[in-house]
């Protein structure tokens, strides 16, 4: 899949049921039940302006991240669901070789 973004934009693939990273994360599927959703990084844009500053993106393909989801876009590509939203929608990289992630209750 190749997929080059513009400007302040990103591509996650979003990781699934039980799934754990390559850094050894594993993803609960209630982690995946609100706004926040966990996944990779497979596509970002250069950047973007900002009040005519440009804001370099600090992502880069195949960082582990947690992303709002409630302001993605779900994108169909070869067959596979990927989400594209803006580089401030996500909310954290994941830089932990091994990691427990579990929501707080509600």
């Amino acid at each position: 899949m190749y997929l080059k973004m513009r400007n302040g934009n990103v591509c996650i693939e979003p990781l699934g049921p039980n799934e754990k990273t390559p850094s050894g994360i594993f993803i609960p599927t209630t982690v995946r039940q609100g706004h926040l959703q966990m996944g990779k990084v497979i596509s970002v844009g250069p950047g973007e302006l900002v009040q005519g500053h440009k804001v370099e993106m600090d992502l880069k393909v195949g960082d582990d991240v947690i992303y709002d989801s409630s302001h993605s876009e779900p994108l169909t590509v070869d067959g596979k669901t990927v989400f594209v939203c803006n580089m401030v929608d996500i909310v954290a990289t994941i830089a932990a070789k091994h990691l427990s992630i579990v929501p707080e209750a509600k």
